[in-house]
């Protein structure tokens, strides 16, 4: 009966001409297979790495400012688009693993694990090297939509609302040691006073074209009392 079968097989081969793949192309589509693995993990440590910067960015402890509570702030802040980002490299990852030689060996957990640890570790890599940071930064300065896309709430619109004490923009001019002018980002011109008892948070310059946040209270039209400096990006990043 085995011998039957073998004789049948081996006449469709026959009759049909079917010849072995070479052995270049099965490896070349395992290394196919390990390129695009590890370029979805890259690409997955890179979103892990801006969503790292963002998150350790970003000012926590406005919520008062804003009238909300300090969990409806953290769900408007969380980068959406990033968190999106490394779910969909983690998944190609891991369909690609699953489809090298060694894939069959390990269940779904374990792949799905070294996916992930594999760009946690490549994230905090590419974020002690302030990766994240200049990757923000970029899409910021170069896309209007990155702001509006990359989590709930524009950033710049939580920074210009100075009658809730918030009021972000680029300082355009220094009167003296306690005035200068401010463009916020509506376009609009401020005269910004501050004094020694004015905080200054972080490695922050305030001259001429710094982007710089500002706590304080709206005096009357177009004036604005700082009692808090803050730089609008993370110094130690640029």
């Amino acid at each position: 009966m085995e011998n039957k079968f073998s004789q049948k097989v081996l006449e469709k081969i026959k009759e049909e001409k079917i010849e072995p793949k070479p052995r270049w192309q099965f490896l070349l589509k395992d290394y196919f297979i390990w390129l695009t693995f590890g370029i979805s993990l890259l690409v997955g440590g890179l979103a892990f790495c801006v969503m790292l910067s963002i998150i350790l960015d970003n000012d926590w402890d406005i919520y008062r400012y804003l009238e909300i509570s300090p969990l409806e702030h953290f769900l408007i802040s969380l980068p959406y688009i990033w968190i999106l980002l490394l779910l969909l490299f983690l998944a190609v990852a891991y369909y690609n693993y699953r489809y090298t030689k060694k894939g069959y060996c390990c269940n779904a957990f374990t792949i799905l694990a070294l996916s992930v640890f594999g760009s946690i570790i490549l994230g905090t890599f590419f974020h002690a090297l302030g990766l994240g940071g200049k990757i923000d930064r970029t899409l910021s300065r170069n896309f209007s939509f990155y702001q509006k896309i990359h989590c709930c709430c524009h950033r710049k619109d939580i920074w210009t609302q100075p009658e809730k004490g918030l009021l972000g923009g680029k300082i355009i001019g220094i009167k003296n040691v306690s005035n200068f002018d401010l463009e916020d980002f509506s376009g609009f011109i401020w005269q910004v006073e501050k004094n020694e008892q004015t905080l200054l948070r972080g490695p922050i310059l305030v001259e001429i074209g710094e982007e710089v946040k500002l706590i304080g209270k709206k005096k009357e039209e177009k004036v604005f009392r700082a009692f808090e400096i803050r730089p609008w990006w993370n110094q130690e990043e640029e």
